[in-house]
C-alpha cells in the first residue's frame, strides 16, 4: 500500500516530532538528576552527538543518493528506536554516550534524504511551502509529545525515552508498508562496491559545492549556525535550574515546567510559521534573506538576553523567542539551499548542509562547555551567542552570488 508523498511527509512530521519530544523533553533532566552529569558531561553527550552525525553524514548521503532514500530514512527511523531504548533503559554515562552514536547514526541516515525525497515525489510544489507545513505540523507533534513525556516523566525520568524509542520502531514497520519513491534515479547507474561508489559521488559532491559560490556561503551559515546550538541546546535547562528559581505551585514543580516551556515554544511556533508562509507567498524567494538575517540577529540578541537574565519568568519569555528564532532559520534556509541543487546530487548536498552544522556544534561545544565550567553557565551561553555573529555577514554574502549565479545560468 502506498500514499501519496506529501501526505506520508507530514505525517512522518507529525510522528517523528512527536516521539523525538517525548524522548528529550527532559532528557537533560534526566541527564542532571538521574545519570548525574555534570555541565562538561553534558556538552560532551552533545559532542560525542555531534561526532557521530559530522563523521557519518556524507556516507548516509551517499547511501540515499545512490540507492534510495526511501530505504536510508527507515532505516534512520529504526537507528532511531534502538538508541533512545539503550539511552532510557540503562541511564548511565557510558551507555547514555553509546546511546548517542546508535540515534546519531540514525539521525544522519535521515537528514539529507527526507528533503530529498520529499523534493523529488513532488516536484511541482514549491518547497517552501511545503518545508514549512512540514515544520508546523511537527510543532503540533513536538506539542503532544511534551505532553505526553511530561506526564510519563512526573512517574519516572525513564519512561519517556524508553516509550519514544518503542514508538520509532512501529513508525518504522508502518512507513514500510506506506512511503512511496516513483521519481528516485539513482546518481550512478552502474555500482561498483560501496565504499568505491561512495568515494566516487563524494568527489562529485565536492566539485558541484566548489562550484556554486551561494552554496559555499549556505554552508558556511550553517556551520555559524552549529557553533551558536550546542551552547544553548546543553546549557539552557542548567541555566534555568542552577541560575534561577522557578515556581512551584499545584503541579507545577521544576520537571512539568520544562514541559510547559517546550509545549509553549512549539504552539508559538505553529502559530508565527503561518505568518511567515503568508509573508514569503507574497514575497517569493526575494523574502528570503531577510528573514534569515532577521531570525539570526534575533537568536543572538535572544542568547545574550537569555544569560543575563535571573528572573524566572523573562528568562522564560526571552527563551522562548530565541527558539522561535532558530526553528523559523532551519526551513527557511533549507528552501533557500535546495534551489540551487541539482536533483541527482540533493541527498548528498543536503548530508554536506547537515555535516557542516555538526561541525560546527563539535567545535563550538567544548569551547562553549569550557567556558561554562571555568566561569558560568550564562558566560557559556554569551560565548554561544558570540559564535553567530559571523553569519550576519554571510547572509548578505549568500545573496549577492545567488543573484549572480541566477544571470550567469540565464
Amino acid at each position: 500500500m502506498r500514499f501519496k508523498a506529501c501526505s506520508v511527509y507530514l505525517l512522518f512530521k507529525f510522528c517523528f516530532s512527536l516521539m523525538f519530544s517525548m524522548a528529550t523533553v527532559l532528557s537533560l533532566v534526566y541527564h542532571l538528576e538521574v545519570v548525574g552529569l555534570n555541565a562538561f558531561e553534558l556538552i560532551l553527550v552533545g559532542t560525542v552527538l555531534e561526532t557521530s552525525c559530522f563523521l557519518l553524514e556524507i556516507p548516509t548521503g551517499v547511501v540515499a543518493d545512490l540507492y534510495s532514500r526511501r530505504r536510508s530514512v527507515l532505516i534512520g527511523v529504526f537507528l532511531y528506536g534502538v538508541g533512545f531504548v539503550l539511552e532510557g533503559a540503562l541511564p548511565w554515562f557510558a551507555t547514555v554516550l553509546i546511546a548517542q552514536v546508535v540515534w546519531g547514526c540514525g539521525d544522519t541516515f535521515i537528514s539529507g534524504a527526507l528533503e530529498a525525497w520529499i523534493s523529488s515525489e513532488e516536484r511541482n510544489c514549491p518547497m517552501d511551502k511545503i518545508f514549512l507545513r512540514g515544520g508546523q505540523i511537527a510543532q503540533a507533534g513536538g506539542m503532544l509529545g511534551v505532553v505526553l513525556g511530561t506526564l510519563l516523566g512526573n512517574l519516572d525520568l525513564r519512561l519517556p525515552i524508553v516509550t519514544a524509542g518503542l514508538l520509532c520502531l512501529i513508525l518504522g514497520l508502518v512507513l514500510l508498508r506506506i512511503m512511496p519513491e516513483t521519481n528516485f534515479s539513482p546518481v550512478r547507474e552502474e555500482t561498483n562496491s560501496l565504499l568505491a561508489d561512495m568515494l566516487g559521488l563524494f568527489k562529485v559532491n565536492l566539485n558541484f559545492i566548489k562550484g556554486a559560490p551561494v552554496l559555499l556561503a549556505l554552508l558556511a551559515i550553517t556551520f555559524c549556525g552549529g557553533l551558536a546550538s550546542e551552547g544553548f541546546d546543553r546549557l539552557s535547562t542548567a541555566h534555568f535550574l542552577e541560575d534561577t528559581i522557578m515556581p512551584s505551585f499545584g503541579l507545577f514543580y521544576f520537571v512539568t515546567w520544562f514541559g510547559v516551556m517546550s509545549l509553549l515554544g512549539s504552539g508559538l511556533g505553529i502559530f508565527v510559521s503561518q505568518v511567515l508562509i503568508v509573508y514569503l507567498k507574497k514575497r517569493g524567494t526575494t523574502g528570503r534573506t531577510g528573514v534569515v538575517f532577521f531570525t539570526s540577529a534575533g537568536y543572538i540578541l535572544g542568547l545574550i538576553l537569555f544569560a543575563l537574565g535571573k528572573s524566572f519568568w523573562f528568562m522564560l519569555a526571552v527563551f522562548l523567542i530565541t527558539g522561535l528564532m532558530r526553528s523559523l532559520k532551519e526551513p527557511v534556509l533549507a528552501a533557500w539551499m535546495n534551489e540551487h541543487i541539482e536533483e541527482k546530487m540533493r541527498a548528498t548536498v543536503f548530508s554536506t548542509n547537515g555535516q557542516m552544522d555538526s561541525f560546527g556544534q563539535i567545535l563550538g561545544g567544548p569551547l562553549v562547555g569550557f567556558v561554562a565550567q571555568q566561569l558560568s553557565i550564562p558566560w557559556g551561553l554569551i560565548c554561544t551567542a558570540f559564535l553567530l555573529f559571523p553569519a550576519l555577514f554571510l547572509i548578505p554574502v549568500a545573496e549577492k552570488v545567488g543573484k549572480l549565479s541566477s544571470i550567469h545560468s540565464k
